[in-house]
């Protein structure tokens, strides 16, 4: 059985001395490795309450995943 990767994962950017997380979609290659996503963080529009708890549902299972570090995309973020 296939596990389906989350269409959504989140990102981290150092912004100064913080550390800034976003939410974006994300496209894969064929070993599953994260190949680009969105440079635009995504929004949550939808034009029913089911399309938006979809979505919403999609996003919450993207904390399943390691969050990435753009910075070193596709690399996970390390907290140090």
């Amino acid at each position: 059985m296939e596990i389906e990767l989350p269409r959504y994962r989140i990102y981290a950017q150092k912004s100064g001395v913080a550390t800034v997380y976003s939410i974006h979609e994300t496209s894969y290659d064929f070993d599953d490795v994260p190949l680009e996503y969105s440079k635009v963080p995504a929004s949550m529009i939808a034009l029913s309450n089911e399309d938006l708890i979809s979505d919403i549902e999609e996003i919450l299972y993207a904390f399943e995943y390691p969050i990435i570090s753009i910075e070193n995309f596709p690399e996970p973020h390390e907290d140090i």
